[in-house]
């Protein structure tokens, strides 16, 4: 049988990066922590840690992380069981529910699926924000517990389930309209005119215009801003065109006096929630709210 001690020596170094920052975070000695990692990849017969700077997992740390992320979780059911006073105060910063999703989802509707869980159960969460296309490598590396993804992809030992899409539009301020498209909407307009995106894996804008203008990514400008708040200034200052998710797009257009260059076109993104399959009230919990709100407010696939 494993040790648990040594699990956790591995899963420590994971999320430090470090060996020294894994042993301040346990409250050991670096050369203790150093040994017990050369134990467990000693029983198992491979490397566990790529010893670069950062440390980096190999395929088999990955595992062993998600693996240690499963029995905090399962820790955590069990001393929710044993003592119903249990707070945040009685974990460790490293016992965390690990979630990846996409900044839209972030910054619209998951936040309240996921506080009443998070209050109820005394959860430390952690989210990691990536493209809805990214999302779904993290949880097949092992890094969180589940994820929303634009992929349907079902990873093994994992559930999959649909949850609607968010549609997006192009908008822009009407300054903005008025000086590159005063004349109409036209494939020589788009072609001029700045769009902006949220960074290098934002593709919302390339297949808006591929979609419509028959317009490929390399012949239009662009600027990128990776920033939620920042994105959404540069549109109001006139400096671009961009994507925004019909969620926001009613509030946001009044607020931030903004218009639809095309109301009748949009990008539908498909959203789904991956989510490890093994038996735990509280990830049953978190699956039942995400679900729920997100069925409430996204259109339906």
């Amino acid at each position: 049988m494993l040790d648990v001690k040594h699990i956790q020596a591995v899963a420590a170094v994971i999320e430090e990066q470090s060996f020294e920052k894994a042993a301040v975070m346990l409250s050991i000695s670096q050369s203790a922590i150093s040994q017990r990692v050369k134990t467990l990849e000693g029983q198992l017969g491979q490397a566990l840690l790529i010893r670069s700077s950062p440390v980096r997992p190999t395929e088999a740390g990955r595992k062993i992380f998600g693996y240690y992320q499963q029995m905090s979780l399962l820790q955590h059911e069990l001393m929710e069981e044993l003592n119903e006073d249990l707070s945040p105060k009685s974990f460790k910063p490293r016992d965390k529910l690990r979630i990846a999703l996409n900044v839209d989802s972030l910054d619209t509707w998951f936040m309240d699926a996921i506080t009443p869980v998070v209050e109820k159960h005394k959860l430390l969460l952690e989210l990691r924000v990536d493209d809805q296309e990214a999302t779904h490598d993290l949880l097949k590396n092992g890094e969180v517990i589940g994820c929303i993804s634009s992929s349907s992809d079902t990873l093994q030992g994992c559930h999959c389930v649909p949850l609607g899409s968010m549609k997006y539009y192009a908008c822009c301020s009407i300054d903005y309209k008025n000086e590159f498209f005063s004349s109409g909407l036209t494939k020589e307009h788009f072609l001029s005119a700045p769009a902006v995106e949220f960074n290098f894996k934002d593709h919302l804008n390339e297949l808006y215009l591929k979609q419509y203008w028959h317009i490929n990514e390399s012949e239009y400008p662009f600027h990128q801003v990776p920033s939620s708040s920042g994105y959404i200034d540069f549109l109001k200052k006139g400096m671009g065109w961009g994507m925004i998710s019909d969620i926001n797009t009613n509030a946001w257009l009044k607020a931030n006096n903004l218009v639809q260059l095309t109301p009748e076109q949009y990008i539908a993104v498909p959203l789904y929630w991956h989510v490890w399959n093994f038996k735990s009230d509280i990830i049953r919990s978190i699956s039942h709210q995400i679900v729920t709100s997100a069925k409430q407010l996204l259109n339906a696939n």
